[in-house]
């Protein structure tokens, strides 16, 4: 059997780029892209120059503004980001047949068959870097990961940030996950990270020395695939074709003075209309 290369590709700052693309004048700024402009509009993108400033996604403008007083703040166009994915994903299914698209700025590829070796999907992952840079956007970057699995191509890519490229293999693996806290897996949140602190597990590679019955006895067959994902066992196969999305909502931060004069149902029914016309 060919042996398993899986490539994780993830756009790095991708909504915040993508308007310092559009608008050379945001290029080298600390921008951050809200849900909308107000003083308590969230934060859900930041430039690579606002976060090494302190701003995170999740803040809301207010909170951002007084973290990085020279930031500027613009708001979301989901019609813009969908145009310039179109393209990136474009240049993707170049590379294989098998691409999972995970989310607007993530794509896992599956090269089993394609490359021989890790270098030669490094070589590819190179190629593809260059013709973003030069064929989407001279602005725009991205971080991709190599390995055997899922879980360990986007572990990997979560290694350098922004612009990196991380193989992980059998032989380097160890060195990658014994300084990794477990809440950097992806899949494990603070509930999960609790009870594994409680077992003494602080680190991916302690998850990955660890009794794997014991860790059945904890978690279940969740217990299970966490052993296997940081003991490079894959669970879960790239899934190509389209993936149909998980879930469809709109959302609304109302301001106090919507509550204050009980506007709230006015505009929970406009939202719901809105989600119910996606679906449909």
């Amino acid at each position: 059997r060919p042996m398993p290369i899986i490539l994780h590709v993830d756009m790095n700052s991708y909504f915040a780029s993508v308007e310092q693309q559009a608008n050379p004048f945001l290029r080298g700024r600390a921008v951050g892209v809200c849900a909308y402009l107000h003083a308590k509009g969230c934060v859900i993108a930041a430039s690579v120059e606002a976060k090494a400033m302190g701003m995170k996604v999740g803040m809301n403008v207010e909170e951002a503004s007084k973290i990085v007083p020279e930031a500027v703040f613009v708001e979301n166009a989901p019609a813009k980001y969908r145009f310039v994915t179109k393209k990136i994903f474009a240049l993707l299914h170049e590379l294989s047949d098998t691409i999972e698209h995970y989310s607007i700025d993530e794509a896992f590829i599956d090269l089993t068959g394609w490359c021989r070796d890790e270098a030669e999907a490094a070589f590819l992952a190179s190629h593809i870097k260059y013709r973003l840079t030069h064929e989407v956007g001279e602005w725009l970057r991205c971080s991709v990961g190599i390995a055997s699995t899922r879980f360990l191509a986007k572990f990997a890519s979560e290694r350098q940030k922004p612009d990196g490229l991380t193989i992980i293999t059998r032989e380097n693996l160890d060195a990658y996950l014994v300084g990794a806290d477990v809440q950097e897996a992806c899949g494990i949140g603070p509930r999960t990270a609790r009870k594994l602190r409680r077992l003494g597990i602080h680190s991916l590679l302690e998850l990955k020395r660890y009794p794997i019955a014991n860790l059945m006895r904890v978690f279940g067959k969740n217990g299970f695939y966490l052993w296997c994902k940081v003991n490079g066992i894959e669970c879960e196969r790239v899934a190509g074709g389209t993936v149909p999305p998980k879930s469809i909502g709109h959302s609304y931060r109302v301001p106090n003075r919507v509550n204050r004069d009980g506007l709230v149902t006015q505009v929970l029914t406009k939202l719901t209309e809105r989600a119910g016309r996606r679906l449909r």
